[in-house]
């Protein structure tokens, strides 16, 4: 669903642009956007996405992005490789979870979550850290590019314990909670 379109004067106010400008970076006349601001036009639904697409890649070159906050140095696992090894990582780089890899894709997570989670219903610590990852590992962590603005980025971390950060189809750095703290 679109804007309202006596939002289009504020937003090109707060962005410090004039009509003109507007109308070059949409590919319209100055005099329509005029005419929009004023409610004088009922333009087509294409010019008007066209103008807000505009607007909010504007307002977001301000914002922080995602390539700004990511941590780099970024701790991956493989999917044969033991629980024993992804906790003794996590508790070596005070990290509380990891992406697993397979031929430079993403194919799941772990977490110190769930690792404690499989302790508290019952399996015997020794038996789960001799297991594979691929025994427990949940889904792979959502990925963004590294230009994706942060306010964009933020929502994930509710449903997710981490985002995977991609430049160029390469995946170069992790946004967990304690990046945002």
């Amino acid at each position: 669903m679109l804007p309202e379109l006596n939002s289009i004067k504020n937003r090109r106010q707060i962005l410090g642009m004039k009509q003109k400008d507007l109308a070059i970076e949409a590919k319209v006349s100055q005099s329509m956007i005029a005419k929009l601001e004023s409610g004088k036009l009922e333009p087509s639904y294409t010019i008007v996405k066209r103008i807000f697409s505009i607007l909010e890649n504007l307002e977001h070159k301000k914002e922080k992005t995602c390539l700004e906050i990511m941590s780099k140095n970024m701790i991956c696992l493989k999917k044969t490789d033991s629980i024993e090894l992804a906790s003794n990582a996590m508790r070596k780089h005070s990290i509380s979870q990891i992406p697993i890899i397979e031929n430079k894709r993403v194919i799941g997570s772990i977490n110190e979550s769930l690792i404690l989670e499989k302790i508290i219903q019952g399996i015997d610590k020794k038996e789960l850290f001799k297991k594979q990852i691929q025994e427990i590992m949940r889904e792979p962590f959502p990925i963004l590019n590294s230009n994706t603005p942060l306010t964009l980025a933020l929502p994930l971390l509710k449903t997710s314990e981490a985002i995977l950060i991609c430049e160029k189809d390469k995946i170069s750095g992790i946004i967990t909670k304690s990046n945002i703290l």
